[in-house]
């Protein structure tokens, strides 16, 4: 049965290093081998959800967030076998309880976009973004 886990004080940070280079999310970082870039951007973060089956961590997703106005959802990653059952959607409902009267934005891995349209999020019609880095997920 999975649980799932709201804070930082659960986190073995080489199972979390260890996830998202499976699922292949923070990818410069890792690759790079910043682990301490990605621990500091998880300590400043506004929430942090776990999912675990026992002992071990299948999954993680983050917030940012002015709890006032406006949050942003990063990272969410759930192992691959442990995917398409519904613990992305476990995650997510603990990461967006009490967040109900704020506007969340998010970026869609590709191939997720339905995901995110089931836990309610729409299509931003004017959102714009600047990486310090070529990416896929934006035009020109």
């Amino acid at each position: 049965m999975i649980s799932y886990k709201l804070g930082l004080e659960y986190i073995n940070w080489s199972e979390l290093f260890n996830l998202y280079e499976k699922v292949g999310l923070l990818r410069r970082f890792i690759e790079n081998r910043e682990f301490d870039k990605i621990q500091s951007a998880f300590q400043k973060s506004c929430k942090v959800v776990t999912a675990w089956d026992g002992e071990k961590l299948v999954g993680s997703c983050r917030m940012l967030s002015d709890s006032i106005c406006y949050g942003a959802v990063f990272n969410v990653g759930v192992l691959p076998e442990y995917q398409k059952k519904s613990v992305g959607k476990g995650m997510m409902n603990l990461l967006l309880k009490g967040e109900e009267n704020i506007t969340i934005h998010l970026t869609s891995t590709f191939g997720n976009e339905d995901f995110y349209k089931k836990l309610g999020f729409k299509k931003h019609k004017t959102a714009y973004s600047k990486y310090p880095f070529e990416s896929k997920y934006v035009e020109d």
